[in-house]
Parts: C-alpha cells; structure tokens; sequence
C-alpha cells in the first residue's frame, strides 16, 4: 500500500499467459487475480507457478492504480538473457543473481531463458596420491592413500601390480568389506571429496634392484608421492625416480677425492704415491670433509718438516709442538674412522626431498593413469662391512711405514732447541 491506511482497497492485477495460483484463498477470473487490502493492511502476497518455457514476457500496465517493480532470481543452472528495458539494480542474492526492474507504464522487458548444456570431461579429479613401500627379505608392504573429489556417484577401479594380495580398504577411515578380483579392485565414489587408503602385500623383498610397484589408479592424478622405507640392513648406492627426489652425493665427492688424490700424488712430499692417496679417501669419506683435510695436512706438514727444518730455535721448537699436537689429532681422527666404518653405518650423503638413507621420498605435481615409479640399487649392509674391514687392515698396515716415515721427519736436525745458550 502506498496510500495512507483507513480505506480497503480492491483490485483485479491481470496474471501472466499460463500462471496458476497456488495461494489459497485468492480468487482469481479471466485471467486476472482479485487483490483486497483491509483498511489497516499494508501488503498482501500470494504464489503461482508458471510452466516450462523458453521466454517470458513482462509487460507493465497501463493503470494508474499501482505500480511494478520486477526482481529475476535464476538458479546458477539457468541462462537468461532480457531485452528491453534496462534492469536498475543487480545484485547477488543466496548465491544467486538477482536483477530488478522498475518499468514505467506501457514498458515491457523479454525474457529468453535457456540451460547451458554440460561440457563433456571427467567426473573424478584425484588431488593427492602417497604411495608407500615397505620392503622387507621376503615380502613388502604397499600402502596406497588417495585424496579425490567427485562430481556425481560411480564406481572406480584400480588396478594392482601382478602378484598383489589386498589386505584391507578403507574409505574416509571406514573399513570396507571389498575384494579384488583378479588385479581390479572397484570401490563405490560419492559426491564429494573422499580418502581413500588401500594396503596389499607383494611376495617379493628388497633385492640388489628395487623398484616400486607399477599401480594403475584408473585416472589422471596430481601431487603423487613416493615414499620407500629401506631396511637397516641394505647399504644403498644408488636410486632414481621422479626428478625431484632424492640424490646419492656420496659419488660426486668420491670424484672430487680421486682429482685431488691425483694432485697429491704428484707431490714428493710423502711417500704416498695417488693410488695410496685415494684408498686413503675412500675411508675418509665416512667422517666430515674438514677432518679429512686434517688427516692430509698431517702428512704434507711432515713432508715439509723433512725436506725444510724451521732455522730459528723458537721457530723450531713452535713447529715441534704444532706437530706433535697435529701428530695426534690425525691419528684420533683415523682411529675414528675406523670406528665408524666398521660398527656405524654407511654414510652416502643422500639427501633431497626430506630423504635419507632408511626414508626416501619422491614427489611429481602432475601424472597419467600409472604412477610413477622409483627404483634403488643397494646390496647387503655387510658388504660395507667387508669393504671397511679390508681398509682398516690396509691403513694399519700403511700406517706403520707412515709413522716410521714421520718420525724421521719430525727429528730431523734434533727434536728440541734450547731457546738460551749455556754460559761459558
């Protein structure tokens, strides 16, 4: 009502071609619905329904007895496009776009509604994928957990590696009575976002080439993870996968050992030719770089004490100490090396990705149907064993000739120097 209040107020609103009222108690006739307001009534509504159709015509009467404002609210799955007069207000409404009108008598507004159709492409989207191995000796463990979304309910099928016994599935931490048949395993997606984890074992342990199995998910995926757990007892020397991963460092900086060995042999300082001085690194190699630049050092600083004794007396005697002191740091530190490599374990500097030597891990943002697969080259951990017991017994052995080497070094022109001379 827009007049003031104290009066009824009667009117016959012409309804829209096709419009069924579905208020009870409005009378409607020929077409038009009869709208009664009591003297103190402000507003009165009612609701009617309009069948399917492709437009709809808005047209604004010629009474001045009201006036129209139209508001157009469409569901996000309909497209509808007006022609005619211009809509004044847009606004979202409930997640819902809703344009206004507010026609002047005689105006009119055409209204072409219409259902996009569906753009074909998948329903199912795998956002993560972690594949994890756990090889043992004589079998291994596969756990697989996979995060998806799906646009509508259907069944997906995975497809296992050859030889693989299901253990158990469990969908959004639900354990499901499912079972594979043959190497297919279907599984019931819903609407939605899910996790889904499955976990099989595969009659076959870590062996000299271990490679991850080739698991099918039945879809593209994104955000693939890989991650093998190596057993204690297995020394890994090399490995391969998805770039980013990790990397053995240990075979870089053996080569950096063997050009520098080359280098030091080429010196005549020491007796040690470049074959000793790279089977001296090979050792070295298990305790930090800057330990086994001590250890190099030792030896060249013994040299250059035999071939050039220091003249003055107090130079002398600084020389003595500094190399008795540099004498027994050198041989703790290969007596630490020994240690290590005989009771510790191999250090192969493997890192990347958050791996070590016992947790390796693998990362690839975008793959196919398969998951991508990593591989690692390792042996048994008491071939290490062997190989430090061999150069243990080898460095005694050299060391002997060594020290007897360095001894005549170190007390070449005297071992000590009085600072003061005698009175006559």
């Amino acid at each position: 009502r827009l007049t003031p209040p104290g009066a009824p107020v009667s009117l016959e609103l012409p309804l829209l071609p096709g419009e069924s009222v579905t208020t009870a108690g409005l009378r409607v006739a020929g077409g038009k619905a009869r709208v009664e307001l009591a003297p103190q009534a402000q507003a009165v509504e009612w609701r009617s329904s309009l069948q399917s159709r492709d437009s709809l015509r808005l047209s604004a009467s010629d009474s001045a007895s009201w006036l129209e404002l139209w508001r157009l609210s469409a569901a996000p799955i309909w497209h509808v496009e007006a022609k005619g007069v211009p809509a004044v207000h847009t606004q979202p409404g409930r997640g819902l776009r809703v344009r206004e009108w507010r026609p002047w008598p005689g105006e009119s507004v055409e209204l072409s509604v219409s259902r996009p159709e569906g753009v074909p492409g998948q329903t199912l989207t795998i956002d993560q994928s972690v594949l994890t191995a756990q090889p043992g000796k004589r079998a291994e463990d596969i756990t697989l957990s996979l995060s998806l979304r799906s646009s509508r309910g259907a069944q997906h099928t995975l497809t296992l590696p050859e030889g693989a016994e299901l253990k158990s599935v469990s969908i959004d931490g639900s354990l499901e009575p499912i079972r594979q048949e043959g190497r297919a395993v279907t599984l019931p997606v819903q609407p939605g976002s899910h996790t889904l984890k499955l976990a099989w074992r595969q009659s076959r342990g870590a062996r000299m080439f271990y490679r991850t199995p080739k698991t099918l998910l039945g879809a593209s995926s994104v955000n693939s993870s890989l991650e093998v757990s190596m057993p204690a007892d297995r020394w890994t020397l090399l490995l391969g996968g998805p770039r980013l991963g990790p990397a053995v460092l240990f075979w870089s900086l053996l080569a950096v050992f063997f050009l520098v060995s080359l280098g030091l042999g080429r010196l005549d300082w020491t007796p040690l030719d470049r074959r000793q001085w790279f089977l001296l690194s090979l050792g070295l190699t298990q305790i930090p770089i800057a330990h086994s630049a001590i250890v190099a050092c030792w030896l060249l600083a013994l040299g250059l004490r035999g071939r050039k004794p220091p003249e003055g007396n107090r130079e002398f005697d600084m020389a003595q100490v500094f190399l008795s002191g540099l004498t027994l740091f050198a041989l703790v530190l290969l007596f630490r090396s020994i240690k290590q490599g005989l009771l510790g374990l191999p250090d192969m500097q493997i890192v990347g990705s958050g791996s070590s030597a016992q947790s390796l891990h693998w990362y690839q943002d975008k793959s196919g149907d398969a998951l991508p697969r990593a591989w690692v080259f390792s042996v048994p951990l008491w071939f290490y064993r062997a190989a430090m017991l061999a150069w243990a017994l080898w460095l005694a052995n050299s060391l002997l000739a060594w020290l007897k080497w360095g001894w005549g070094c170190f007390s070449k022109g005297g071992l000590w120097r009085p600072l003061r001379s005698k009175p006559s």
